[in-house]
């Protein structure tokens, strides 16, 4: 519920929250209906029910609020996510009219267990490194956790609907705004993420889904991964010095890991974790796990959902898209300038 609620502190001075819920049994509409009655002058509306516009029920979930939402910046958040009140004045300063997209580096927070601690190191070190080199690199990718985008813009590649073909609708979204000329911009400050509890083979499960996702949109990235994972770049740089210079291969390969630790412990800290034996125990953890995991991504393209097996084509197609992910709950908000007023429209959870 607290992830929910802090999008009704958000300190902007126009602004509307859509709940996209595509199933009426859903639980989180008896916490939406509590939120409702407690911040009753927050203009926040729930549309239940989604579109089958494609195979993405993410993109399904979201077509409806789309459609009616009345200003012209959409800002989609996942329900995982939690923000601080300026969330809005910090993300608008990046609003300028060559931007096409606005989207956020993930900071994993409060994680629970083996499996939530491994998604937090994951989070705040190797996908944070990917984002901000990419960016470095000219070639910022979108992050579905946080993604703002205007309305107008999205209506010349078709609208959100057009996405629903792919499994990562937030990184066509970023192609399909850098093919019309504008900018994909990284917001330097982190969305937040709640972890909370993960088993194990969740954690696996996911990162294995993520990975294939990945590999069918970015090959060549895919195959240079493992030099940006510390232990696999370590062993071999250490071959390499020994056989070239005549460096003790433990030696090299012990500094690299102790400068390269230091890195992502400064990174963990900057994301917000509190450094303690248990993170230090998850970092290393992923760093030994980094390569069989990566191993596990490349020897396959199918991945599971829900119980469902899915093949991944070249490019984020989905071959079998009748039985493509499952429905989760997303924010959708619909942005305004200080000049434009909100309606009060409002449906209450049924």
């Amino acid at each position: 519920m607290e992830n929910l609620e802090s999008f009704f502190h958000l300190d902007y001075p126009s602004y509307e929250i859509l709940f996209s819920v595509a199933d009426a049994s859903d639980p989180v509409l008896s916490l939406l209906r509590k939120l409702f009655l407690l911040y009753p002058t927050v203009p926040a509306s729930v549309i239940v029910g989604d579109v089958d516009v494609g195979p993405n029920p993410k993109v399904n979930n979201l077509v409806r609020s789309y459609q009616i939402a009345q200003f012209d910046w959409i800002l989609i958040n996942d329900s995982n996510t939690r923000v601080d009140p300026d969330y809005l004045l910090r993300l608008r300063r990046h609003l300028r009219p060559d931007v096409g997209v606005v989207t956020a580096v993930v900071a994993g927070r409060n994680p629970l267990g083996v499996g939530g601690r491994l998604e937090a190191s994951y989070l705040n070190t190797f996908y944070a490194r990917w984002t901000h080199m990419a960016q470095a690199l000219g070639k910022p990718f979108v992050i579905g956790k946080s993604m703002c985008f205007r309305k107008s813009t999205a209506e010349r590649f078709g609208g959100i609907q057009n996405l629903s073909h792919y499994i990562a609708e937030d990184n066509m979204l970023g192609q399909a705004v850098q093919r019309l000329g504008l900018k994909v911009v990284v917001m330097y400050e982190p969305i937040k993420q709640h972890i909370g509890a993960y088993h194990f083979t969740k954690f696996w499960s996911r990162h294995l889904r993520w990975g294939r996702i990945r590999k069918s949109q970015a090959p060549f990235a895919f195959l240079m991964e493992p030099f940006v994972n510390g232990l696999p770049a370590g062993v071999l740089g250490a071959f390499a010095f020994h056989w070239a210079f005549g460096v003790s291969f433990f030696l090299f390969l012990a500094i690299h890991l102790f400068i390269w630790a230091i890195c992502d412990l400064l990174m963990l800290s900057r994301f917000g974790s509190t450094i303690s034996g248990k993170v230090i125990f998850a970092w290393l953890l992923r760093e030994v796990l980094a390569f069989p995991l990566w191993l596990h991504m490349a020897c396959g393209s199918t991945i599971q959902w829900r119980g469902n097996d899915l093949k991944i084509m070249p490019g984020g197609l989905v071959m079998n898209p009748n039985t493509l992910l499952t429905k989760d709950n997303h924010h959708a908000f619909s942005v305004g300038s200080r000049d434009e007023q909100p309606s009060n429209r409002r449906q209450q959870p049924a």
